[in-house]
């Protein structure tokens, strides 16, 4: 006769399931006469016990397995209710920021850059200037304006004399801005 692999499987599962049955019949408990107990204290019942052996205990095990795995999902759920509550009000006092700020806008206008110790343009005080003259706190300059400028000559008539370039300047203007 040939034994097949499952024919095999079988009889190991079956030898299993007779040590595991022999195990769970208590012999002992068969042959002592049960003993009279004292009364437990009337203020803690015990809990039901399951079946002894090794049934009982695995099934202990599962009951014990499956009442901390529901405590844990609890614990995990309460934090991300904080955590959504937390992230919920930061994301409203977030939205409630941002709509108090109006969205950039361009500015036109003519604002003359003063000039800086150094003597060039100051046309960042300028741009700033000329945002919150309309109302916005800062921006920056998106287009400028430069032009010389001359003392004014009088002319008499063709025996004026000429201009001296070297009396004239430049002086910069903003004429438009990004302001925020």
């Amino acid at each position: 006769m040939i034994r097949t692999r499952v024919t095999r499987s079988r009889e190991s599962l079956l030898f299993a399931l007779a040590c595991l049955t022999l195990a769970a019949l208590d012999p002992s408990g068969a042959q002592e006469p049960p003993r009279a107990q004292p009364d437990p204290p009337a203020a803690a019942p015990a809990p039901p016990q399951g079946p002894a052996g090794p049934f009982g205990t695995f099934g202990r095990f599962l009951d014990e397995s499956l009442q901390g795995f529901g405590q844990g999902l609890k614990g995990a759920r309460e934090q991300m209710d904080d955590l959504s509550g937390r992230a919920g009000s930061a994301a409203k006092d977030a939205a409630g920021t941002v709509n108090l700020r109006r969205p950039p806008s361009l500015v036109v206008g003519r604002e003359r850059c003063p000039p800086a110790p150094n003597g060039a343009p100051d046309c960042v005080t300028a741009t700033t200037v000329m945002c919150r003259t309309s109302g916005f706190e800062s921006g920056s300059s998106v287009d400028m304006q430069t032009e010389q400028k001359c003392p004014a000559a009088m002319p008499v008539g063709p025996t004026s004399t000429p201009v001296d370039e070297s009396q004239c300047w430049l002086e910069s203007y903003v004429i438009r801005a990004l302001c925020r």
